[in-house]
């Protein structure tokens, strides 16, 4: 953080970059960090290039010889339109937390909530296997078949 440009004393800063400090002096900005100056110098150079070159269009569409204040007014009103969003009024913002509020919570039951099984890390992942028949395949219970395990032949058993 700072205060303004130079922190006291002379600064060496080009006199645009001053004239921004001062503008923020001004509205009681008094800490901020040194490249703010040329951010909002940079994003104000670019504003105004648009509005002159809108402007411009502005005029020779009215076919004017000079620009004039009209066309610069008309340029400025059409990007603010266009560029900076206008938030909704506070009353339609506090009537429609009202309606939000009006509708009550549904009820907590008690105990742990946990999604599904089948969306659950707690849940098993695995499945025991019965033991092997006479010709030495695995016996699968009706849980593992309905898994999708299949008979490998060794001890292990494999689920799609």
């Amino acid at each position: 953080t700072m205060e303004g440009e130079g922190g006291g004393g002379a600064s060496t800063a080009p006199a645009r970059v001053q004239m921004v400090g001062e503008v923020l002096a001004s509205m009681g900005v008094t800490e901020y960090d040194p490249k703010v100056n040329h951010i909002l110098l940079e994003f104000v150079h670019k504003y105004v290039a648009e509005i002159v070159q809108d402007a411009a269009a502005f005029q020779e569409h009215a076919n004017k010889p000079e620009l004039d204040t009209d066309d610069v007014r008309l340029a400025i009103q059409s990007k603010v339109n266009g560029m900076f969003a206008q938030p909704p009024p506070r009353e339609f913002m506090i009537e429609l937390g009202r309606a939000k509020n009006s509708v009550p919570l549904p009820l907590i039951r008690p105990g742990v909530h946990l999604p599904p099984v089948e969306d659950c890390n707690a849940g098993t992942n695995y499945v025991v296997v019965a033991g092997r028949d006479a010709e030495g395949g695995l016996l699968l219970s009706p849980r593992a078949k309905a898994a999708g395990a299949k008979e490998d032949g060794g001890d292990a058993m494999q689920t799609d």
